[in-house]
């Protein structure tokens, strides 16, 4: 009698994406300070591709441009930390900052850009197995 065992695979983390026109540093601040509970409570993970990816638009992506890092310190000092620690993914649409006048590489180093933001959280839910945050 000859048996084959099969290893399952263990559970990937659920990995989270979000589309946000954000208005203000306080509502980017929010959703920085609950991907750092959700760390803290080990419901995500540091392994592998970044557990939250926030695709963004609107007026707070202006908070992240270097120009602008003594007055918005505190909300890109927690988005670096996030990011170093590989649980956050910030991208901005680079549509919104064509319309706004926005350069890329006016960006922080931490905040990678994407041609249109709907497009990137469609290609993360169908390719890459992203839940909405």
């Amino acid at each position: 009698m000859h048996a084959t065992l099969l290893l399952a695979e263990p559970p990937q983390a659920t990995r989270y994406v979000a589309d946000i026109e954000l208005q203000s540093e306080a509502q980017l601040l929010e959703l920085l300070s609950r991907a750092e509970v959700l760390l803290l409570e080990g419901e995500i993970v540091q392994e592998g591709d970044s557990a939250i990816v926030l695709v963004l638009h609107g007026p707070v992506l202006r908070s992240l441009v270097k120009a602008n890092y003594a007055e918005s310190k505190l909300l890109v000092d927690r988005a670096a930390s996030l990011s170093a620690l590989g649980v956050l993914d910030l991208k901005a649409c680079r549509s919104w900052m064509g319309k706004n006048g926005v350069e890329a590489s006016e960006l922080q180093p931490f905040v990678q850009t994407v041609s249109y933001g709907p497009a990137e959280v469609s290609r993360l839910i169908r390719e890459q197995g992203y839940v909405s945050f």
